[in-house]
């Protein structure tokens, strides 16, 4: 980067494409390490209100420039005992699709809720769905209908949450929209070893 301020011409904008294309190699091999790594889990108890509230606070800026509302229903939900920050990536990954799929302007409604034995953490949003034909393989790592993206985002996802004992589902149709939804288990409180 430094040396692109100080080249002229076609040579500034040459350094100028490599910068930017190291930048997204970095990011690929970010996300590839984060899929592959084996992490130790620091489990806390965690509120899933305010991990929602966070998350939705850490994207803000981003969401107002691309015009897209959120919207929360809070219900009750048991306190989880989880990897914050694991969690937190998760959710943002899944999070980020549905901003990817809105790409400018749209909804996206975030809900908790306790279902059976179950706090759960709902992400839907207004975009233009899934094909029917790409649903089964939408957790396969690499596997993307994007332009742009590495398709490990939910196959990330996936794993982070099962590495908690949760589960995900997706239910999506073309021109519906799609909404994920994050299942773990109330029985995951502080002292348990689940």
């Amino acid at each position: 980067k430094r040396l692109e301020k100080k080249l002229d011409g076609n040579l500034k904008e040459y350094a100028g494409i490599i910068v930017r294309e190291v930048d997204m190699l970095e990011g690929i091999l970010h996300e590839i390490l984060g899929f592959v790594k084996e992490a130790r889990l620091m489990k806390e108890k965690v509120n899933v209100g305010e991990l929602v509230d966070g998350m939705i606070l850490l994207m803000q800026a981003e969401l107002r420039k691309m015009d897209i509302k959120v919207l929360k229903e809070k219900g009750e939900t048991p306190q989880i005992y989880v990897d914050a920050n694991r969690i937190r990536e998760a959710l943002l990954n899944i999070f980020n699709n549905s901003v990817q799929a809105l790409a400018i302007h749209g909804t996206i409604t975030m809900k908790t809720y306790t279902a059976g034995s179950n706090a759960v953490i709902e992400i839907s949003d207004t975009g233009p769905g899934i094909e029917e034909k790409d649903l089964p393989f939408i957790f396969n790592p690499f596997y993307t209908t994007k332009l742009s993206g590495t398709g490990l985002g939910l196959a990330i996802a996936k794993r982070i949450i099962e590495e908690h004992k949760g589960k995900i589902e997706v239910d999506s149709a073309p021109g519906k929209g799609t909404t994920f939804r994050v299942f773990f288990p109330a029985r995951q409180v502080l002292g348990s070893r689940c």
